[in-house]
């Protein structure tokens, strides 16, 4: 079995690919280095050389690239997977959501990310489209919520509000329930989120003190939102699990 895969250089692709050779699988990353995200004769040849069992597209890249990748696999029978966010949502939509809640975003990543959206479904009505939460990973160097601490810890206080309800995972747990929702659920939209009752301010001082206490997390209520993503259907570890918070 083989599971092809975009993104193997940014943050939740690798975590991904490590869950399928977990279970057998051999892992083949679409280097854009070496192969195109434009060139359709050449994307083509490539995915009937490698002939995947499975596609994941977790990279970035244009909505065109995305399009194409869900046709492609479509055309061929390979069951595809994109990851989406919870970034599609409008500052003024307050979740939780769920799968019904048509997502409103306006800004750049959001807008995207929802162009992705619609362009897959059109082309692919089989795609499996996933929005992922923000990750947590177990240290800085990618785009991870540790990464963000440390970042900010540089400047002196990390402000953390207690009126902000971020959805969010940890990585591994985020990547297993990709693995799940592809080789054992139907296609469709789905929602993945590990955090449904915390503030980003009792979240980071959770982690502060996993950590070691190595930062100083102070409270900031100057954002007020609610990101947290609702789906029954979906099976992810809450963070509660990993971390000294109330379940």
């Amino acid at each position: 079995m083989n599971v092809l895969i975009t993104g193997m250089n940014g943050t939740v692709a690798p975590v991904v690919a490590d869950v399928f050779r977990t279970h057998g699988y051999d892992v083949t990353a679409w280097d854009r280095s070496v192969v195109s995200t434009t060139d359709l004769a050449l994307m083509e040849a490539f995915i009937d050389r490698v002939q995947p069992d499975l596609l994941l597209h977790i990279g970035m890249g244009s909505a065109e690239f995305a399009e194409t990748l869900a046709r492609l696999s479509f055309e061929r029978n390979i069951p595809f997977l994109f990851t989406s966010t919870a970034s599609v949502y409008a500052d003024h939509q307050q979740g939780p959501h769920d799968p019904s809640i048509a997502p409103e975003a306006e800004d750049e990543y959001g807008f995207y990310k929802r162009t992705c959206e619609r362009l897959i479904q059109a082309v692919n009505p089989d795609a499996y489209i996933v929005r992922i939460g923000w990750q947590i990973g177990q240290a800085a160097g990618s785009n991870n919520m540790i990464d963000y601490l440390e970042r900010h810890a540089a400047s002196g206080e990390i402000p953390a509000s207690t009126n902000w309800y971020p959805s969010c995972a940890f990585l591994e747990d985020t990547a297993g329930t990709l693995y799940t929702l592809i080789t054992s659920e139907t296609p469709g939209l789905y929602l993945a989120n590990g955090n449904r009752d915390h503030s980003f301010f009792d979240i980071a001082t959770a982690l502060n003190t996993l950590h070691g206490s190595k930062w100083s997390i102070t409270e900031d209520n100057t954002i007020t939102r609610d990101d947290r993503m609702r789906d029954d259907r979906v099976v992810l570890r809450p963070i509660t699990e990993r971390l000294s918070l109330p379940s």
